[in-house]
C-alpha cells in the first residue's frame, strides 16, 4: 500500500482542495489495478514519514501486529484504522433477524473493540423526544431532514452531555450513538450548525411552546388547574453589550459581578412547563405577574385555575388582578394576618409535611379569603436558632463600637459613629429594627453609645416558624391549602434541574436572541427530563436526571473486529448487554433494552 496525494477542484468553481489517499495495488490477469483503500483529509506527518505509515495501516488492516514502528507513526495509524474501520462499518451490512449458529475460525489476538459510544441515556431522552411530537413539530415548521436532526441533537445534547455548543458538536462527533439512533453521521458536523438551529428553534418559540402544551396535556392528561408560578436569573460571562436585556441587579448567584437575565416560568401541578418569558435581570418580581398571566388568558378554553405564587410576588394588586381575572390564588401572606390573640390553640389542626414532621395549622376565613396559619416546631427552632445568630453578632458589632468610645485614641467623631451605627442597621436588616439604638453627644463627639431589644415579642414571633398563607378558596380544608401551597416546590425543582442538569447558567452568548436561545433550548430539554421522571415516578423509580444519566453511561454501543482463518474481517457493530439498572428503567418506559439492531458486515480487507 502506499498514500497518494490528490489535488481536486470544487464543480462549478475555481477552489481547489487536497485529499489523501491509501491505495492498494493488485494483478488481474497481465494488468495491474489499484484499488482505493481510505480517503484521508489531513495526515499528522511529514510526507517522508508516508510510507511507514501506510506500511502500518497496512499490517492493521491484515490483522498483523505493527513491528519497528516509530511511535508517533504508529498513533497516527490507529487514528486512520479507527476511520477505517467505521467507513466500512456501514457497507453491505448484515442485519440479523435471528440468533443462529453462524461459526468462523477467528484469530482471537485480533478481536478489538473501536468507537465505545453511549447509547443508553440517548436511547431514553429519544424515546421521549419522538413521544412529545418534536420530529412531527419539526417538520411542520419547514424544517428539512438535516435541520431536524441538528434540532434533536442541539436539545438532547442539552439534556445529554450539557455544554456549550462547541462542546455539544465536539461530543457528538466522538462520543454519543445519538447519530447511530437517528440515523445520521455528526462525525462531520460544526458548531455552526447548532448556532443555526438554535436561531431557528427559536423563532417558532410561541408555536412550539403551545404544540408541547397540547401534546403534555392529552398524553398524561393534564387537568391544569393548578399553575406555579416563579423567577429565577442567570449571569452572562463578558460584558453582554449587544444583549439589551442583562442589567445589574441581585444574583441568585451571589454574581454581582456579572449582568443577569431573568427567566419567568409557569408549571402545571405536574412540573410540565406552560409559558417561558426572558426578562430584564433587574426585574422586581411585582411586575411580572401580569404579563405572564396574560399569556395564560390568551389561550382558549381555560376554565377558572389556582395560580399559586410566593411572597415577593402576591402584592395587593397582583392578588386584585387575580381575582378580577377569574383565578385563585394561594400564596404567602407578605405580613404577619393573624396577630397571637386569635391563636386559639385547641383549633389546631396537623398535616403532614415532607420527611414526616407535622405543621400545626389554624385557618380563619372571611367573605373574600380564607387565611391558614401554620407553625413548624422544627422551622421554629431553626429560625430561632438564626435570630440567636443574628442578634449576638448584631450586639457584638455594637460593642465594638462602645469599646472604640472608650479608647483613648478612639475615632468619636459624633458624624462618623453615627455612620457607622447605620450601616450595621442596614447590614443585620433582618433584626435591627426591633433595636433601639442611643448615641450620647458632647459637642462634636459621640460620648457613649447604649441598646436595647425593644421590641423583643415582635422579634420572637417573626423567628417562631410561623406564617400565613392566604387563598381566595373558602371552602378548602387545612390540608388542601397546605398541599397546594407545597406545590411550590415543584418551581424550585424545576429550576434546579436548568441549573445543575441542563446547563442554564451561565449564559456565554454576546448577542440578546442567541443568550434568549440557550435559555429555550434548556426549556425544551427540561419538557423531556420532567416527562422521563413523571414516567418513572408511576413505577416507584425517583432518581433525578443526572442520577439516570450517570447511571445508563455505561450501556454502550461497540465496533467489534476480528480476522478470520480465511482472510476475512468480520465487523459486529451492537450494543452491549444492559445491567438490571438499565433494564428496570427501560422496562418502566416500555423501551427495548437494545435499541440498535445487531449488524454484522463479512468481507475480503483487499
Amino acid at each position: 500500500m502506499f498514500i497518494r496525494k490528490v489535488t481536486k477542484t470544487n464543480p462549478g468553481s475555481d477552489r481547489k482542495y487536497t485529499e489523501y489517499r491509501l491505495v492498494k495495488s493488485y494483478r488481474v490477469g497481465d494488468k495491474v489495478r489499484q484499488r482505493v483503500i481510505l480517503v484521508m483529509q489531513d495526515i499528522a506527518l511529514p510526507k517522508k514519514l508516508w510510507p511507514d505509515l501506510a506500511k502500518a495501516l497496512e499490517a492493521m488492516i491484515q490483522g498483523q501486529e505493527v513491528l519497528f514502528t516509530d511511535k508517533v507513526v504508529q498513533t497516527e495509524a490507529k487514528r486512520w484504522f479507527r476511520a477505517y474501520v467505521s467507513a466500512h462499518a456501514k457497507e453491505r451490512v448484515t442485519i440479523k433477524a435471528k440468533e443462529e449458529a453462524d461459526f468462523e475460525y477467528v484469530s482471537i489476538s485480533s478481536i478489538a473493540n473501536y468507537h465505545p459510544k453511549t447509547i443508553g441515556a440517548e436511547h431514553i431522552a429519544l424515546s421521549i423526544y419522538k413521544e412529545l411530537g418534536f420530529p412531527r413539530l419539526f417538520h411542520e415548521l419547514g424544517f428539512n431532514a438535516k435541520q431536524c436532526n441538528d434540532a434533536a441533537l442541539s436539545i438532547l445534547g442539552r439534556m445529554l452531555e450539557p455544554g456549550s455548543e462547541h462542546a455539544t458538536a465536539r461530543w457528538s462527533r466522538a462520543q454519543t450513538g445519538l447519530d447511530e439512533l437517528l440515523g445520521t453521521d455528526f462525525s462531520k458536523l460544526s458548531h455552526n450548525a447548532l448556532y443555526r438551529i438554535t436561531d431557528q428553534i427559536y423563532r417558532h418559540k410561541e408555536v412550539i411552546e403551545q404544540s408541547l402544551r397540547d401534546t403534555e396535556c392529552s398524553i398524561f392528561n393534564l387537568s391544569e388547574s393548578i399553575f406555579l408560578y416563579d423567577l429565577t436569573n442567570t449571569y452572562l460571562e463578558g460584558v453582554a453589550a449587544g444583549v439589551s436585556k442583562a442589567r445589574f441587579g441581585r444574583s441568585k448567584e451571589k454574581r454581582s459581578d456579572c449582568r443577569l437575565l431573568t427567566l419567568g416560568l409557569v408549571i402545571d401541578e405536574l412540573g410540565f412547563p406552560k409559558r417561558t418569558k426572558v426578562m430584564e435581570g433587574s426585574v422586581s418580581e411585582i411586575t411580572t405577574l401580569r404579563e405572564m398571566i396574560g399569556y395564560l388568558r390568551s389561550d382558549a378554553d381555560l376554565y377558572p385555575a389556582t395560580v399559586v405564587i410566593d411572597a415577593g410576588i402576591s402584592s395587593e394588586e397582583n392578588l386584585k388582578y387575580l381575582r378580577e381575572c377569574g383565578y385563585h390564588y394561594i400564596c404567602v401572606a407578605r405580613n404577619k394576618a393573624v396577630s397571637p390573640e386569635q391563636i386559639d390553640e385547641p383549633q389546631f389542626q396537623a398535616v403532614s409535611n415532607q420527611g414526616n414532621t407535622e405543621i400545626q395549622t389554624q385557618v380563619f376565613r372571611s367573605d373574600t379569603e380564607s387565611i391558614l396559619y401554620c407553625r413548624s416546631t422544627k422551622m421554629g427552632l431553626k429560625e430561632s436558632a438564626m435570630r440567636e445568630k443574628f442578634c449576638q453578632r448584631f450586639e457584638g458589632e455594637l460593642a465594638k463600637i462602645i469599646q472604640t468610645l472608650q479608647a483613648k485614641r478612639g475615632k468619636r467623631k459624633y458624624e462618623c459613629i453615627q455612620e457607622r451605627v447605620i450601616r450595621l442597621e442596614e447590614r443585620f436588616k433582618a433584626v435591627s429594627s426591633f433595636y433601639s439604638i442611643d448615641i450620647s453627644r458632647e459637642g462634636e463627639k459621640a460620648s457613649a453609645l447604649s441598646f436595647i431589644c425593644e421590641r423583643q415579642a415582635d422579634l420572637e414571633a417573626k423567628y417562631s416558624g410561623s406564617y400565613c398563607l392566604r387563598t381566595s378558596h373558602l371552602e378548602l380544608s387545612n390540608d388542601k391549602i397546605w398541599s397546594i401551597y407545597m406545590m411550590l416546590n415543584s418551581v424550585e425543582s424545576a429550576f434546579r434541574t436548568l441549573k445543575s442538569e441542563l446547563h442554564f447558567r451561565p449564559v456565554y452568548h454576546q448577542k440578546e436572541s442567541r443568550a434568549e436561545a440557550h435559555l429555550f433550548i434548556a426549556v425544551l430539554a427540561y419538557h423531556i427530563v420532567n416527562a422521563i421522571r413523571h414516567r418513572l415516578l408511576e413505577h416507584g423509580i425517583t432518581y433525578s436526571w443526572s442520577t439516570i444519566r450517570k447511571m445508563m453511561r455505561n450501556h454502550q454501543l461497540l465496533l467489534t473486529c476480528m480476522q478470520t482463518s480465511d482472510g476475512k474481517t468480520i465487523t459486529i457493530l451492537n450494543t452491549s448487554e444492559a445491567e438490571d439498572s438499565h433494564k428496570d428503567i427501560y422496562k418502566a418506559l416500555n423501551l427495548s433494552p437494545n435499541p440498535v439492531p445487531k449488524k454484522v458486515l463479512k468481507r475480503k480487507l483487499v
